[in-house]
This record gives structure tokens, sequence and C-alpha cells, in this order.
């Protein structure tokens, strides 16, 4: 990106910029005195410093601190200053293309996430084919295989590697992993490019918010929490797209189940009773190419979107190259962005030269030498395993609640909705339903979590009860219609306490440390999630009665406690 500012009059500007003139009474909480120069060097034209005071979008003034729990204190005045100066260059074009570019990362981990509930059915019944009994649950889990892999990888090379190489590479690895798993001649295949989905898929939504949060200013933090609107955007994508091909190309799965010579003589009919058609062990691939499809055309859209980043000059975050030391890097990047806004900035190397020269070096400690333990210093070992339980406790409870749930409506007479009991016309259509309430969730939590009386702890305590009253409450459905409503409920709730989390986790751990931790909170989430979805696959009916639910909706109770006793409230405070 340093081509960007090549021949731009903004890169002979003295960084030595003197804050001569009161702007509105302000002074940059880095200090004044930090950035006085010699008046004799400075021009009129220099004074660019615009002590711009950081605020919410309720006008209540952002702390930029001093001192960070976990940086020493070398690191923590210099992002203190990188801080001040990308509030002073604004949310300009550079930081909008940015954000649009980051929320297609979410919209495309929700699109590829969503693609295995669309084509398991269809791709598991095709499996029976050449293997006996149910395999769909074999392709769930190969993805959780893949999401706690990577969660446990990926993040924590950010933190050595940057974020922009994980970013980009990981997008690349969905959608030639959707290409090769579409042409996959059989399951076990296809479970491995599964997990290669997931693999990639955990890395880049772990990577993607820091990404965003280390360029754009204090002032605009709460975008983390926007951007949780492209999940549903991506789970309505991929249903639409789903229904489209599975409902015209597939053998069907359930009533509308057809043999592959009806299939093929374009005969398909609707059976009016659960089981009709020819049983799918007549399930052919040549008869049920729909799922490939889906993934063909997701794997297509994914690379189209990765090439569209060539357009846009990404770089490496300034933050990061701060926490590696890489301090001319950092200032330099902050000058492209602001050529790139088309406006101006007073960081410069000289500025940083300052706070070296100003700290006892005695105080500074190595930043990688005992980085476990360093991760517990931003929230202290109770907070760090509070927020690791809340991550584990999202990841394990929507999957069990969802399968032991239609088992227990089922004593009731709500017959349970599967691929395999109902056409596929109505599965899809309550697909889109879902997924639709998804999308205002992280939009109402974003209004909240700035509030002043709520803030992100509190915010999450509300979605906490609620979310465990919605899946207690879920019981009392009698009707497939009632059920919907529950689950679109849910759909809210989940996505928006998901999005308060994912902001929490990035602001409260510093930028060093910052892949490591949200390392950490992503793979509790894929573990556990992958153990409910074992739990569910090989004990789904061994349960009697509805105890898996009353566990899911009383442990999001309690949860709301746990949001409660973390220690640090990071709204209002600028991220290190």
């Amino acid at each position: 990106m340093s081509s960007i500012a090549e021949n731009n009059p903004t890169d002979n500007l003295s960084g030595d910029v003197a804050q001569q003139q009161q702007n509105n009474g302000g002074q940059s909480a880095f200090g004044a005195s930090t950035l006085i120069v010699d008046a004799e060097k400075a021009q009129p034209h220099q004074l660019v410093y615009k002590g711009t005071v950081p605020k919410t979008i309720y006008g209540a003034i952002i702390d930029n601190p001093t001192t960070r729990a976990g940086c020493d204190v070398l690191l923590a005045a210099k992002i203190q200053a990188l801080n001040q100066a990308l509030q002073d260059i604004g949310m300009g074009r550079y930081q909008w293309f940015l954000f649009i570019i980051t929320s297609v990362g979410w919209f495309l981990d929700s699109l590829w996430l969503a693609s295995f509930t669309v084509i398991n059915p269809a791709a598991s019944n095709e499996a029976q084919f050449f293997f006996s009994g149910d395999k769909s649950s074999y392709l769930s889990i190969s993805l959780f295989v893949g999401l706690t892999l990577g969660a446990a990888t990926w993040p924590w090379m950010s933190d050595t590697l940057g974020r922009k190489w994980i970013f980009t590479s990981t997008v690349v690895l969905m959608g030639m992993g959707g290409l090769v798993g579409a042409g996959m001649p059989s399951f076990t295949g296809l479970c491995v490019i599964g997990s290669v989905i997931g693999l990639a898929v955990a890395g880049n939504q772990l990577v993607v918010a820091p990404y965003l949060l280390e360029f754009v200013p204090t002032s605009h933090q709460f975008l983390l929490c926007l951007q949780g609107v492209f999940w549903g955007l991506g789970q309505l994508v991929a249903s639409a797209v789903g229904w489209a091909f599975i409902a015209e190309y597939t053998c069907g799965t359930g009533p509308d189940e057809v043999s592959t010579a009806q299939a093929m003589g374009h005969s398909k009919q609707v059976s009016t009773h659960s089981g009709g058609g020819s049983g799918s062990s007549s399930c052919h691939y040549v008869s049920n190419k729909g799922w490939r499809y889906v993934w063909w055309t997701f794997g297509c859209i994914t690379l189209f979107l990765y090439l569209c980043r060539f357009t846009f000059p990404l770089c490496e975050t300034p933050k990061h190259l701060l926490a590696r030391r890489r301090d001319a890097e950092a200032v330099q990047i902050i000058k492209d962005v602001a050529t790139y806004n088309k406006r101006q900035t007073w960081l410069t190397e000289r500025d940083f030269a300052r706070i070296d020269s100003t700290i006892d070096s005695r105080a500074i400690t190595p930043r990688t030498s005992n980085r476990i333990s360093t991760l517990l210093l931003p929230l202290g070992p109770a907070g760090f395993a509070v927020l690791g339980f809340l991550w584990a406790i999202a990841g394990l409870t929507f999957t069990l609640h969802n399968t032991y749930l239609n088992n227990y409506l089922e004593l009731y007479g709500v017959s349970s909705i599967t691929p395999t009991t109902v056409a596929t016309d109505y599965l899809f259509s309550r697909y889109l339903y879902v997924a639709i309430c998804a999308i205002p969730g992280p939009l109402v939590a974003t209004v909240l979590i700035e509030t002043q009386l709520l803030g992100r702890k509190r915010t999450g305590a509300i979605v906490a009860v609620l979310t465990g009253l919605s899946m207690l409450l879920a019981t009392l459905a009698r009707s497939r219609d009632t059920l919907l409503a529950f689950e679109c409920v849910l759909s809210f709730l989940e996505y928006a306490g998901l999005a308060i989390m994912t902001t929490y986790t990035v602001e409260a751990f510093p930028t060093f440390i910052r892949g490591s931790g949200l390392g950490v909170m992503g793979c509790a989430w894929g573990l556990f999630g992958l153990i409910g979805h074992i739990v569910t696959a090989f004990a789904g009916n061994a349960v009697a009665g509805g105890g898996p639910v009353w566990f899911c909706g009383a442990i999001w109770i309690v949860m709301a406690g746990a949001w409660l006793v973390l220690p640090l409230e990071t709204r209002g405070v600028a991220a290190a």
C-alpha cells in the first residue's frame, strides 16, 4: 500500500507538528508534551493535528488509557498515540471500504456453514447408494472438527505472521475447498473436504474482526458488532440458492423422495405420505447433482469475491506492526490511509522515537516469553475462564436444544421436522424464515451495547436471559407453526449474542495476543459444538423427556450472571 502515497504532498509533511493552537479546547490524550517541535521548522500548512476527542454514537467520551493490562508501558504508550492518530484521520474511505470487505468475510463464513445444512440430506442420501445406514451426522461432525482445528491454529499464527495473510488465504481455501468438494465421488472424501472448509471458516472468522478493529477510529468500534448482520445474510443466500438447486436436481429425502429412474425421466411426483418413493438406496449421483451445484456456485462466489479484493489496497494492520516493533511500517500505513482518505496525519516516526527515549527500558517486558500467562492478564484467570465458558456454552447448547426439543415435542403430537419427514419446499421455507430473523439480532445488539446504561456486559446478560427463557418456553409449542416462531426468536437471540461476544472478546485482548485470545475462545466454541454434534448423532434418542432442553435453557440464564462478573467493560474504552 505504500505506493498509494507516492508523489503525494502529504508525504513531505514534517511529522513533528506543534500543537500551537487550541482546537476547541481539546488536547490529545497522548499528551501535547510529546508532540512539541522546533517552532522554526514548523510551517503554517503543516499544522494538521486536530486533537479529535473520540465519542460513542451517543456522545459519550471514549477513554484512550495510558496503561493496558497485558501490555508493557512502551507498547501501551505507542498504541495510545496510534489510536489518537486514527481518530484524527477519522472514519474515511479506506475504513468504509475495509468494513465492506471484512463484512463479506462474515458473509462467506455464514454462507459455508449454512451450506452444510443445505447439502447434508441430499449428499448423505446419495451416500446410501454405496453405504448402508444414515451417514448425515458424519458431515456435520467433520465440519466441527475443522472448525476446532482452525480456531486452534490460524488466530495464533495471525499474532506472528500478521492479519492480512490469514485474512486472504482462508478465503481462497474456502472457495477451492467448495469446488473440489462438489466434485467428490465419495462421501468419505466429502467429509474430508468438509473439515478443510471448516478449517478455513474458523480462521477467516477469527481474523476478520481484529483486522477491522485495528484500522477503525475508536469511535467506530461498534462496527464489529454490526457486522454480525452479514451472518444472517449468508444464511439467507445459502437457503435461497440451496432451495433452487436441491428442489430441482435431487432425488428428494422425505415425502417427495423419488428414484433415479423417475428423476431422470422428469416424472418426479410428491408422495402424499411419509416414506413414499423408492428408497434412498436408489438415489444415484446422476440424478442427485443439486448439492454439487450448490457448492460449485458457492465456490465460484467465494473466489469471485476474493478477486474483487485486489481492487482495494489491503495492508497489514498498524497495531500488529507496532506489536512486532515495526514502528516505521506502522507510521507509513497511517500516512497511506490518511492519503487514501484525502486527509493528513501528524504521526511520524519521531513521535514513537520520543516514547522510546522517555520510557525506562527496565519497564519493558518481552512480549513473547510466556504467551499463555499473558493471555490471563487482561481479564484475570477467573475472567478468562468465564469468557471461555460463555463461548463453550454457545457452541454446545444450540445443537443440543434443537435436537432434543424435537424429540420432546413429539411426545405432545408435534411431528419432528427433519429432511426425511417433510417435503423439500416446506423445509427450505423454514430455513428462510429463520435466516431472515437472524439479520436484525446483531443490529439491535449494536444499538444497545453502546448505551451507557447497558454496555457490552449488561446487554450480553439480557440476551442470555432471553435466550434461556425462549429455550424453556419453546417446550410449550404444540404445533409446527408455533415451533417455527420460537426458532425465529432463538435465531435472533443467538446471533445477537454471538455478535456481542465477538465484539467483547476482540476489544478485551491487546493487539499482540488478540489472535491468541480469540483462538482459545473460538476453539472452546468449536470443541463443544463438536461434542454437541457427537452426542446428538450417537445418543440423540438415548435421553427420554426434556432433560437436555431444561439444561440448555437453565444454563443460559446462569450465563447472564457470568456476563456480569466479567471484570472488564469495554464500552467507551479504545481497544489496545
